[in-house]
């Protein structure tokens, strides 16, 4: 085991399910960096006698220093051995074959709506044959609108549109983590995406 002083953790608050938006499959969990803690002294035990004389073990619990924070750390919170860095490179470019789907999640509490250089998390991943690198258009869902041009009122859908660029960084097995580009209207769930071309 390394040393207990240089011994990272991640702190992370709990999971939440991440749902297909259009099936409801959980496609896998999420759970929400909070900060970055070190062990300072590792879990130990201690002998001691209870009322009758007889020796007890007691666990002592591990103590940690909180080196940095995100946000507040609660009761609850789960730790992390922080994994070994990762310095890829890759080159943006599109699929080689047609992939679509749906956003997920916008990465980041309380977050509803993203923006160019927000992380957003997308219904494909490794098995849909996504990569590191691919870059994807976001499709925004075209509005449903009163017609006043006609008597009966009639609700009328406008054409989706391209509404910008991301490129996916991450990739699990049925999910994806992808930097918004360039967009030009926010980008919620349920907002698609396709091949740029």
């Amino acid at each position: 085991m390394p040393k207990a002083s240089r011994w990272t953790t991640g702190c992370f608050c709990n999971a939440k399910p991440l749902k297909d938006p259009t099936t409801q499959k959980i496609l896998g969990y999420e759970a929400q960096y909070v900060g970055k803690a070190e062990l300072a002294r590792g879990e130990s035990t201690i002998q001691l006698d209870d009322k009758d004389g007889k020796p007890q073990t007691e666990i002592v619990p591990a103590t940690i220093d909180i080196v940095s924070t995100k946000e507040e750390m609660r009761v609850g919170d789960r730790l992390m051995a922080e994994p070994a860095r990762e310095l890829l490179s890759y080159v943006p470019r599109a699929p080689s074959s047609a992939i679509t789907g749906q956003i997920v999640s916008v990465y980041g509490s309380a977050v509803a709506i993203a923006a160019e250089n927000q992380v957003v998390v997308i219904n494909r991943g490794a098995n849909d044959g996504l990569e590191r690198g691919h870059v994807m258009a976001i499709i925004k869902d075209g509005e449903r609108l009163l017609d006043k041009t006609d008597s009966a009122r009639p609700q009328i859908k406008l054409p989706n549109e391209r509404n910008g660029l991301m490129m996916v960084f991450r990739t699990f097995e049925n999910l994806s983590y992808a930097l918004v580009l360039q967009v030009t209207d926010g980008v919620k769930v349920g907002d698609r995406f396709v091949n740029p071309n």
